[in-house]
């Protein structure tokens, strides 16, 4: 599974550079970003299928000190988060 792979290297690798920070750009296939929004956002595995990450539109997270989300943003409208 691709989180399994995911989280050790968002641990190891990116959030230290973020807490340095140091800006980090992500480019990965859907399912990894997928996981990585899981993650990030803390989504259920009830709420992950019906999260859409559309083809080349970029995402971008602020954190705060402790890597909490302050805001998430899409610059495409076609990022949806459709939650029953």
């Amino acid at each position: 599974m691709a989180q399994q792979r995911l989280i050790p290297y968002w641990v190891d690798q990116i959030a230290p550079k973020l807490l340095d920070n140091k800006n980090q750009l992500i480019v990965a296939h859907g399912s990894t970003l997928r996981a990585l929004i899981k993650f990030l956002e803390n989504i259920s595995d009830e709420e992950i299928p019906n999260v859409e990450v559309p083809n080349g539109k970029p995402i971008r997270y602020d954190f705060d000190e402790q890597l909490n989300i302050i805001s998430n943003r899409s610059w495409s409208s076609s990022l949806q988060f459709n939650r029953p």
